[in-house]
């Protein structure tokens, strides 16, 4: 499977699959915000997903899970950071929370791409 595939039809199931978690989410930040939503969770996973899928789909070189995981944590605590002080003065746990899940659920995309790109394109050498 080439490359641009890979990452165009993760992109697509990703969509579908935070437009679906979109109906379950509601926005009422202001009771909930402490509590920790599974679905939020789930949803906010969805982001760094989608972010690294988009990268590989548009770049010619290949980028690497721990450089886009250091980049992401980066922006995580800056995002954090921003909305502490930007009058929340709580920290949204579904946020941090989903965030760092979808940055693990980063590594098992770069197996999966490395699985199926790499060991595809080796077999193709070999015949």
């Amino acid at each position: 499977m080439k490359k641009t595939y890979f990452s165009l039809t993760g992109f697509i199931i990703l969509i579908s699959i935070n437009y679906i978690l979109s109906n379950y989410t509601e926005q009422d930040i202001t009771e909930n915000l402490n509590n920790i939503d599974f679905y939020k969770i789930i949803k906010q996973s969805l982001q760094p997903q989608l972010v690294f899928l988009l990268i590989i789909f548009f770049s010619r070189e290949n980028i690497k899970a721990p450089i886009f995981s250091m980049f992401m944590f980066g922006y995580i605590i800056i995002e954090l950071i921003l909305r502490y002080f930007n009058g929340k003065e709580i920290i949204e746990y579904n946020y941090a929370i989903g965030m760092a899940l979808g940055i693990i659920l980063v590594f098992v995309i770069e197996s999966l791409k490395e699985k199926f790109i790499i060991k595809g394109k080796q077999i193709k050498n070999d015949n």
